[in-house]
């Protein structure tokens, strides 16, 4: 069984406290779904025949909700601490520079994959065989993974994150806002730890 985590998050730049807590609440959800579902399917494979439907709904639910508890677990720490810049020198900023030639570039690679209709989280992975980044869109939280690949950069692009704030058509403020107030070491932290 999964506890929530609980995170040291600071006054957000243009996401208000009231999106922060609901966004929270929703990643508890998660968690306790995940929870939930695990214990089910103990209980159904007892007669896996008889609950045959619903295990095999229940397995394709687990991944979901499990994919929300993860993503969260990396999205919200990436503003504990308060924002801090993008490095401008280290192997981070190497592997940036060699890849995108400017970190703005980079940046500007994952709002648009953010700005992609639909819901879904826009990634940054770094895949340690090819030693290359890898951005991706992943549909909902469980479809589009790069498998194995740790993911150093998570932005949740489901409306939750934004609505309150900003209406139906706001994501690209939201966006703005999450880059503005991001802590990069954190960022540059997770690139280290994939290099290992």
């Amino acid at each position: 069984m999964y506890e929530a985590k609980k995170f040291d998050l600071p006054e957000v730049d243009g996401i208000s406290k009231k999106t922060m807590d609901e966004h929270i609440g929703l990643y508890e959800g998660y968690v306790k779904n995940f929870n939930a579902i695990s214990s089910l399917l103990a209980e159904y494979a007892k007669d896996s025949e008889k609950h045959a439907h619903a295990l095999s709904e229940l397995i394709r639910r687990r991944s979901f909700e499990f994919g929300g508890m993860r993503l969260h677990e990396l999205y919200f720490p990436q503003f504990e601490g308060g924002s801090s810049p993008i490095p401008t020198s280290g192997p981070f900023y190497d592997a940036i520079i060699q890849e995108y030639h400017k970190p703005e570039w980079l940046i500007e690679m994952i709002k648009a994959i953010a700005k992609m209709r639909g819901p879904g989280w826009a990634l940054l992975y770094w895949d340690p065989v090819g030693k290359q980044f890898l951005t991706g869109f992943s549909g909902e939280q469980h479809l589009g993974h790069f498998v194995t690949l740790p993911i150093i950069l998570a932005l949740d692009v489901w409306e939750h994150a934004f609505i309150l704030d900003y209406g139906a058509q706001g994501k690209g403020k939201y966006i703005d806002a999450f880059f503005k107030n991001l802590n990069w070491s954190i960022i540059e932290k997770r690139f280290e730890e994939a290099q290992r």
